[in-house]
């Protein structure tokens, strides 16, 4: 009986977060259901499960929420590296981090040993047995407070983007994590990294697989820190925590020993792709997890289709059982869903089409992405990085460049091009509540090469793409949408503090910068609307409202001459684009130094600060009176001075 127990224990566990807190492919998927999305016409989770069957690893616990849990478990079942897993479901509506998920696993006590932790996107084939083999043996005999091996996937070309924002140092003997940084350009490293370790090795040709091996020590880590949100906010805070938490990291490089790739946005949806396509990722390739032969040129072809005699299928193209197309059409670089119907004369390229996509005679799709079920009618032209929801209907000679069409408008957001077409118009939609879930996807050219981890130089090829937007960008957005929240709520000012140095540390932002985009966000968070709505009194009002309600925020940011001259140039910023916030700026300043937020010396100092710009003259022009007002007190108060003494 005592032996079944320990065997229990020593059941090695995987946990799968299936539920992306992004919404990096809306609206083709959103974050509740994206490890769903077809990839080469598999779902994303399915590689994931995939790979963990093949490891070895058997006992499985897959966190989704519940609005989602049953289109998961029904994916799953059909799912075939899932028959010999043993997978468990937990669910919660209140998660919405990877923190609050870890957290929830501390709460459920579902962790009885070490696991190894991933989202449901990682597609590839990895030795995990014996990586966590290695972990324990570490523990046991080398460093007991070790509580993470995070693998990493080393890049071929360290020029893109996901390897070139990310600089890790090494023990060379260990690979202990010394030092991680998510920055672009020089960065500082601390002397002691040098001086403390006989060899380094300094890294910034890799790539983040999102798999991490685990203690269970990492959960109630989570728990007890709860500006822990991402896993990068959990790797800063140990390293700079080391000996407080008594918790250490170590990394593990795959190079020949495997593949791993995470899908988390379109460039790593393309490039995952091509790799699945040029067989980096064996035995998950299309002839052995499906129905598929495989032609010359990494040229795929499902059960069942039906290819006119002039149809030509070139290079790297997928196409999925049932599919027909008719004569002179031309596809390559693509991956074409099952049930698919292409027309005459149709031109795809660079492009995925889901399941059930209709294409109609004599239409162009370029470095496109069209949702299960769209119907694209005649004539029709879909490039430059379109993304199409599921269902939607475009009609004949229509022409789209740079768009996302939903096949509805619940939500009374988008633009109506037809009865089933619907253009997501991100500019009047700024200041909604969705805009933080949909400001990952950008738009911009990519080469999709033949040559897996380089680049073409052909300046006529581009893809779909959803580039991680600047830190700063990032940052910025997260305190505007922290403080509208806030503001609408009632939300305690010590929390909205907590939130927005939660952010700081997760984007690696400097004080300085921190208290410039802070300013900057207290003094854009009307909409366009709104502001068109106000005049100049009643919008100083709202204003100074704000401002008196966020004080406590303010006075956390403001407190040096630095902080003040930060404060000062976001308001001069602002200003420049902003004309009701230009008419009442020395209203503003004058409003921040009576609540003792800036200093009469920083607003001398600014004033008499040097501009070339016309509009910092102007400004400064304005503040004159308050200037006048400022250092005549000044005289008052050094003549009463005077007078007592």
């Amino acid at each position: 009986m005592s032996t079944n127990k320990v065997q229990k224990q020593d059941v090695l566990q995987a946990v799968v977060v299936a539920n992306f807190f992004h919404k990096n492919f809306w609206p083709a998927a959103d974050g509740d259901s994206a490890c769903l999305l077809p990839l080469v016409n598999r779902p994303l989770l399915h590689y994931t499960l995939d790979m963990l069957e093949s490891s070895g690893i058997l006992d499985v616990i897959v966190f989704c929420s519940s609005g989602s849990a049953d289109r998961i478990k029904a994916s799953v079942q059909r799912a075939s590296g899932a028959r010999r897993l043993n997978v468990v479901y937990t669910t919660s509506d209140t998660c919405r981090s990877f923190g609050d998920v870890l957290r929830h696993l501390d709460a459920c006590a579902l962790i009885r040993n070490d696991f190894v932790l991933l989202w449901g996107n990682v597609v590839g084939r990895l030795p995990l047995l014996p990586l966590v083999k290695r972990f324990k043996t570490l523990r046991q005999s080398g460093d007991k407070g070790a509580v993470m091996t995070i693998v990493y996937q080393r890049s071929s070309d360290p020029n893109t983007t996901s390897a070139a924002d990310q600089t890790v140092v090494l023990a060379a003997d260990t690979g202990r994590v010394l030092f991680h940084n998510r920055a672009r350009g020089k960065i500082n490293l601390p002397l002691e990294l040098v001086l403390d370790n006989r060899t380094v090795d300094i890294r910034r040709d890799l790539v983040d697989t999102n798999v991490v091996i685990c203690s269970t020590a990492v959960p109630p880590l989570f728990a007890d820190n709860f500006d822990f949100q991402t896993k990068d906010d959990f790797v800063k805070g140990l390293l700079i925590n080391e000996e407080i938490l008594n918790s250490t990291l170590y990394a593990h490089v795959v190079d020949g020993d495997g593949y791993a790739g995470e899908v988390f946005d379109w460039p790593s949806y393309e490039r995952v792709t091509r790799d699945v396509l040029h067989r980096w990722t064996y035995p998950q390739v299309p002839e052995v997890v499906d129905k598929y032969s495989l032609r010359y040129g990494n040229v795929y072809f499902g059960d069942n289709i039906k290819l006119a005699l002039t149809c030509d299928v070139g290079n790297d193209t997928v196409v999925g059982s049932d599919s027909k197309f008719g004569s002179d059409t031309r596809i390559s670089n693509t991956v074409v869903g099952k049930n698919c119907t292409i027309g005459n004369n149709v031109v795809i390229e660079n492009s995925y089409l889901f399941n059930g996509v209709n294409v109609k005679d004599k239409s162009v799709i370029r470095f496109s992405v069209i949702g299960e079920n769209c119907t694209i009618k005649e004539n029709s032209n879909i490039s430059d990085s379109c993304i199409l929801g599921s269902g939607v209907v475009v009609e004949p000679n229509t022409e789209l460049k740079q768009k996302r069409l939903l096949s509805s408008d619940s939500n009374n957001k988008s633009k109506k091009l037809s009865a089933k077409a619907f253009v997501y118009d991100a500019e009047n939609n700024s200041d909604s509540d969705d805009d933080e879930d949909v400001r990952g996807l950008t738009f911009r050219t990519r080469s999709w090469s033949i040559n897996s981890g380089s680049s073409s130089d052909n300046d006529d090829t581009a893809s779909v793409a959803a580039s991680i937007p600047d830190d700063t960008c990032m940052f910025y957005s997260e305190v505007v949408d922290s403080l509208i929240r806030g503001f609408e709520d009632h939300v305690h000012c010590d929390n909205l503090i907590l939130e927005i140095n939660s952010s700081r540390y997760a984007y690696n932002i400097n004080y300085r910068e921190a208290n410039f985009q802070v300013i900057r966000a207290m003094l854009t968070l009307n909409s366009k609307a709104e502001l068109e709505a106000l005049n100049q009194v009643r919008y100083y009002t709202q204003l100074q409202s704000k401002l008196d309600y966020f004080m406590p925020v303010l006075r956390n940011y403001i407190k040096s001459s630095d902080s003040c001259e930060d404060c000062l140039s976001a308001i001069e910023d602002i200003a420049k684009g902003e004309e009701l916030l230009n008419t009442v700026i020395v209203k503003v300043i004058h409003h921040l130094y009576n609540m003792n937020i800036l200093s009469e010396e920083s607003i001398l100092r600014w004033h008499e600060k040097e501009e070339d710009t016309q509009f910092a003259k102007n400004i400064r022009e304005k503040a004159n009176k308050l200037i006048e007002w400022l250092k005549d007190a000044e005289e008052e108060t050094d003549s009463d001075e005077d007078d007592s003494s």
